[in-house]
């Protein structure tokens, strides 16, 4: 916990004078504190995008990226020391009891980071994705090695240039870091709000945040985006409704560029860019003069994007298959892309490949909503509330920007029905929408704080006392929840919960770390690259008749995937 916390302090210092400089650079003239950090952490992850285009992301980025904070502090030196001490002055002026509240979320919070971790996606791609970036950059064709490689979020990048991996290899707490600034932000707008008032609805949609902890605290002890992308959508949708109204150019600045964010992070989550697209054409007249300043840094990030996608996948549109505009030799055979597409939609209605493609869209459907587990359970609550905002926001919010959500979030699951319904990729929606009818159920003050002290101590019981989720899942990897021990007060449990013990294999031009102790078939663990696991290997060996092979003989050369025959 406590080298967490020292590791947080210093990403805190340097995502500040980031993020003031790029308000300034922007000319924004105010935003809240944990606005601010988000800015600089987009920064960050723009010039860590920028630099692993041709070099790995270890100590010499490191330099450059402490110079460039330096300098900036120095040349924005009193702009820096102002937002510090606004940022103490605001925390002074919370409530005793949200003071207390938000120390002890903190708390609990640096004890889940400290965790072991528990998302199995850690396992299987997010730590190896991270170790490519630090000790190689974007490496070409790394698709081929493991397809979940190609993803390679933003977020992991940001987390390649927080990790410090060349001094200590237990740090993979940003999604925590986040969560943090989350809980902040709803904080400080919880203690200015009354639930008395009617014209500040959109106060007790951001305050009412904290509640649903004990859903995320599962997803901070490893460097999951969707935490990322839950807490900027909480901000981006406060800063939507707070700018529709009345225009606010310092918000609406704000609002594109953690929209940006949100798109470098996941790419399926672009349709909250029709946000700030509805105030861009909405209020022309004013956003016509920074269209171009606008236009430039929504082309960086595109930009960004292609490039990183060009190099991992050759696919500049990935995860649009049938979209690539361009055939490179390092890109996925198409039979293999095509196959994992047709994966991913059936993984998403709960379903086999064969099955999916059998079925009629109403068989499909019927078999999304009543999936076992939690996909189930999210699948019900997003129909229900598809069905019930119309009602409740005509009657109680009775706003066209509550609408203009509510079109987005229906706009967005019926994409993701085309795409992948899975219930992680459509919850930001959930989240909304849920705490707008929870709004209108607390009717008191003390209500509201009942509530946020029972869900934060329900949030601490997993962390205290081991938990089955048998209930709520059938992966049995997610079924047992990661509990906090006091070996953990100082160093914290590490980035994954399996043992490093791993065999080499030589397959054609390439030694292959395969784990020992990883059962499930994208699973590498925390072991040296190239990490596959042996049960992948053999099933694209036999299915597809392929194996991935080096383009050189350093790694830094990418990979291709080589046709084989079956002997």
């Amino acid at each position: 916990m406590l080298l967490i916390l020292v590791s947080w302090i210093y990403i805190l210092l340097i995502s500040a004078v980031i993020g003031v400089s790029t308000h300034k650079a922007f000319k924004i003239a105010k935003s809240h504190p944990a606005v601010t950090i988000i800015i600089g952490l987009f920064g960050v992850t723009l010039l860590t995008s920028i630099w692993a285009i041709a070099w790995a992301v270890n100590w010499q980025f490191h330099v450059l990226l402490l110079f460039i904070s330096c300098l900036l502090f120095v040349v924005n030196k009193s702009f820096v020391v102002s937002y510090l001490k606004l940022s103490t002055n605001e925390f002074k002026s919370l409530k005793l009891f949200y003071k207390i509240l938000f120390i002890v979320i903190s708390l609990l919070i640096l004890a889940q980071c400290a965790s072991p971790p528990f998302i199995i996606d850690n396992e299987s791609y997010y730590i190896q994705t991270i170790k490519w970036l630090n000790e190689y950059g974007f490496v070409k064709g790394l698709v081929n090695l493991h397809l979940f490689l190609g993803q390679t979020s933003g977020w992991h990048i940001l987390q390649s240039a927080f990790n410090f991996s060349f001094i200590y290899d237990r740090f993979n707490d940003l999604s925590g870091f986040m969560l943090l600034l989350g809980n902040y932000y709803a904080i400080t707008h919880l203690n200015n709000y009354s639930l008395k008032s009617r014209s500040v609805l959109s106060l007790g949609i951001v305050a009412l945040f904290p509640v649903l902890n004990v859903f995320f605290f599962q997803f901070i002890s490893a460097s999951s985006p969707d935490m990322a992308i839950y807490v900027l959508t909480l901000v981006v949708t406060h800063q939507f409704l707070s700018c529709y109204e009345t225009f606010d150019k310092n918000i609406f600045i704000t609002l594109v560029l953690l929209t940006l964010f949100m798109v470098i992070i996941k790419p399926t989550i672009i349709l909250f860019s029709i946000l700030p697209l509805i105030l861009f054409k909405r209020y022309f007249i004013y956003t016509r003069s920074i269209a171009k300043l606008l236009l430039i840094i929504t082309g960086v990030v595109g930009l960004i994007l292609i490039i990183k996608n060009t190099i991992i996948t050759g696919n500049p549109l990935f995860p649009l298959n049938t979209l690539s505009i361009a055939d490179f030799s390092w890109q996925l055979p198409k039979e293999i892309a095509s196959y994992f597409s047709l994966y991913g939609k059936a993984y998403g209605y709960q379903m086999t490949p064969d099955a999916y493609e059998a079925s009629s869209w109403l068989i499909r459907f019927k078999t999304w909503l009543f999936a076992s587990g939690l996909h189930g359970v999210f699948n019900k609550i997003m129909i229900s509330l598809l069905i019930l905002m119309p009602f409740i926001i005509f009657k109680f919010y009775n706003k066209r920007s509550y609408m203009v959500l509510y079109v987005v979030g229906l706009m967005n699951i019926i994409l993701l029905f085309a795409v992948s319904p899975q219930y992680r990729f459509f919850f930001p929606f959930v989240m909304i929408f849920g705490l707008m009818i929870l709004r209108l159920l607390i009717v008191n003050t003390k209500t509201l704080k009942t509530v946020l002290v029972m869900t934060t101590l329900i949030a601490a019981i997993p962390l205290i006392f081991s938990v089955n989720n048998q209930q709520f899942t059938a992966n049995k990897h997610h079924r047992i929840t990661s509990q906090f021990s006091t070996d953990y007060i100082i160093k914290p449990y590490g980035i994954s919960k399996y043992p490093k013990d791993y065999k080499v294999i030589a397959v054609g031009n390439i030694k292959f770390n395969i784990p020992e102790q990883v059962d499930f078939f994208w699973g590498t663990g925390n072991i040296p690259l190239p990490a596959i696991n042996k049960e992948q290997l053999d099933y694209f060996k036999t299915y597809f008749e392929v194996i991935p092979q080096q383009n050189t003989e350093n790694l830094k050369g990418g990979f291709y995937t080589k046709h084989v025959s079956k002997k």
